[in-house]
């Protein structure tokens, strides 16, 4: 049975999607079905609301129902049952040399980059003052001055005097992927400082991971095909990566001492392994620029051909047009799925031009009554066209979002109508649902005015999920 407990959210990730939408800025320049009456435990009820309500979201809910015109889509759960690309130490060092002689690396303002030709050379300010009076910061400093490069090297005091939990996570980062970076130091040292390197990329990885972790979809842009990349590379060790970060995330904050926010990093790195760590390396690095960059550079990856081949057997799909046509996705690090929106046509094209067999994204057409397809999803851009394709839910029967349509804006409309996230129900057993949904329950939302639908705001799809199918198994059981 389904288990969920209030108390056990997952890390702030409201918080990590300010943090990572603003570092990546930096780095690269409501409706519910409703209708009844509920049953089972007491709680404080309010009148379930109607398509016709004139509530915010139930207005929200008729501009979702029209039909926008956009065309049928595909929503699957990616694999993640293979294993992942061995990368060497030699193979790491070559292509980090090419990628940081040829793309320009961001800094901060406050440490003037220098440009030699196209290269670019980074420097090192020595600080003093307030900034080092705590004695992690001097450990800090002690750090820099030990990689050559005296003061502020990972550029942490430029937002003020004092490191923060951001700062303190950088710095666990950067420990934890600093061995990675060591064999290719000589070869680059002429041109680049490897320490300034160092905070450019701990710097695009905390955006990145951010992103990844926070509970909003990733739509259409570089971080996207950084994250379609990662899943390709690592298969399985992708979601052991996203949760190292995740406690990394957590415990760098309390950290005092820099001998602890070494632990820290050696606790991740320890976690995810060496050859993660090379790819999350080799990956970041090749992600620093802008879109079309990554999109030319990911090909000349080491080990992008069998990472290529495995993504294509397990799905159909060749990575490099997953990354660049798909919607978006949606990470669910508890739930351990990745999920992905991608056009009609670009599933079909592949598999004209022979894609595998093994197929992940197969378009089956789905059984009468809604039967949720094994493995790939159609998805519609408007509950209208969902029902247009679809029919009727079956005699006695309602359609019913598990994820509430009021999330279309959010997640995007493909992640709401679609034959996963939208099941029949016997009418008399969505009514309950539909009006659980509108009451205050005191014991699960632990708010005397918040109804579960306000509760759920917010949280990420996963979340919302594991909770929308809990909820129709104790109504259906009477628990509630």
């Amino acid at each position: 049975m389904l288990k969920y407990s209030v108390d056990s959210r997952p890390v702030d990730t409201r918080q990590l999607l300010r943090v990572g939408a603003l570092a990546l800025a930096a780095l690269m320049l409501v409706t519910a079905c409703a209708t009844g009456a509920p049953t089972g435990a007491a709680y404080h009820y309010r009148p379930p609301v109607s398509h016709d309500s004139p509530e915010t979201w139930a207005l929200e809910a008729e501009a979702d129902d029209e039909d926008t015109g956009e065309g049928e889509a595909i929503f699957s759960n990616l694999p993640t049952d293979f294993q992942p690309v061995r990368v060497s130490d030699s193979e790491l060092a070559a292509a980090l040399t090419t990628f940081w002689l040829q793309v320009p690396l961001r800094v901060s303002a406050s440490c003037p980059p220098l440009y030699v030709g196209r290269k670019l050379a980074l420097a090192s300010a020595p600080l003093s003052g307030e900034a080092w009076q705590s004695g992690l910061a001097q450990s800090y400093g002690r750090f820099c001055e030990r990689r050559g490069t005296p003061g502020d090297c990972l550029t942490l005091f430029d937002d003020g005097p004092r490191l923060q939990a951001d700062d303190k996570r950088s710095i666990a980062l950067a420990l934890a992927v600093g061995p990675a970076l060591e064999g290719v130091d000589a070869e680059v040292r002429a041109m680049l400082n490897p320490t300034r390197v160092l905070a450019t990329l701990s710097f695009t990885i905390t955006a990145y991971m951010a992103l990844l972790l926070a509970p909003e979809p990733i739509t259409k842009s570089v971080a996207l095909a950084f994250s379609v990349l990662m899943w390709g590379y690592l298969g399985w060790e992708f979601l052991d990566l996203l949760r190292a970060y995740a406690q990394l995330y957590q415990d760098a904050p309390r950290a005092s001492t820099f001998a602890e926010l070494r632990e820290v990093g050696d606790r991740f790195g320890r976690v995810i392994g060496p050859n993660s760590v090379r790819i999350l390396v080799m990956v970041a690095t090749a992600a620093i620029g802008e879109t079309a960059a990554l999109m030319s550079k990911g090909p000349k990856l080491p080990g992008f051909g069998q990472a290529s081949r495995t993504v294509e057997a397990n799905t159909g799909l060749r990575m490099m047009d997953t990354a660049t046509g798909a919607e978006r996705v949606i990470v669910s690090v508890n739930e351990g799925t990745i999920r992905i929106v991608l056009p009609v046509n670009a599933v079909s094209m592949t598999a004209r031009n022979g894609g595998g067999a093994r197929s992940a994204l197969q378009l089956n057409p789905p059984a009468k009554g809604g039967r949720l397809l094994p493995v790939g999803h159609r998805a519609f851009g408007s509950f209208r066209s969902f029902k247009r394709y679809m029919g009727k839910a079956g005699d006695g029967k309602d359609w019913h979002h598990i994820v509430e349509k009021r999330n279309a804006k959010r997640f995007g409309s493909e992640a709401i109508h679609n034959t996963e996230n939208v099941i029949a129900l016997e009418k008399p057993l969505h009514d309950r649902v539909s009006a659980f949904y509108s009451s205050i329950q005191e014991n699960i939302t632990k708010s005397s005015t918040l109804t579960i639908r306000q509760w759920l705001d917010g949280q990420s799809y996963e979340a919302q999920r594991a909770f929308g199918l809990l909820a129709i198994e104790n109504i259906r059981r009477g628990v509630w």
